[in-house]
């Protein structure tokens, strides 16, 4: 009895196994530890995945955006594994991240006017040049994040936004429709 339950299991991963490669179903970010798999989906050609960020222009007060947003990026791509990390000099595409608008502001205010629940925003823009030439590969378009939160937590709530701001342009990258 417990031979065919264990017979029964491994047909049934089998067959959903084979049911997903069937559908065409493949997952994202797939690579080798050399670097990132040529096949796997994303808008950039293979030529363009030896990436260096060039610059993130950060014309807000908050000095910790560049940074921030430099790491998080580095972790995400390397995460995904569809872009290798080289030197400007050496990389075939080039990263630009501009930074539109950061803003924080009371979203609920009390009866005494002290602020009850904050809101912080983002609006950022990725671009993915050509190393060689400087013409754009890829253009996100301005793109939106912001998120609400209860005072004392603004720290938590910046890192959040950032957080969930790069990794919807990494999904945006590796959209192909």
């Amino acid at each position: 009895m417990r031979g065919l339950k264990r017979l029964l299991g491994l047909t049934l991963l089998l067959a959903s196994a084979w049911s997903l490669c069937a559908c065409g179903y493949s997952f994202t970010g797939q690579g080798t530890v050399l670097g990132p798999d040529p096949g796997a989906i994303s808008r950039l050609d293979p030529a363009f995945r030896t990436m260096a960020i060039a610059r993130v222009e950060n014309p807000t007060i908050e000095p910790w955006l560049e940074p921030r947003l430099r790491s998080l990026i580095r972790d995400e791509f390397t995460r995904r594994r569809f872009v290798t990390w080289a030197d400007k000099d050496k990389a075939t595409s080039l990263l630009t991240v501009i930074i539109k608008k950061f803003t924080r502001s009371t979203a609920v205010a009390g009866q005494q006017d002290q602020s009850l629940k904050l809101s912080t925003g983002l609006t950022l823009v990725f671009r993915v040049h050509r190393a060689s030439d400087g013409a754009i590969l890829w253009d996100s378009g301005e793109q939106n994040q912001s998120e609400s939160f209860f005072p004392g937590d603004s720290e938590g709530a910046d890192l959040r936004i950032t957080d969930l701001a790069v990794r919807r342009m990494a999904d945006r990258l590796t959209e192909n429709y």
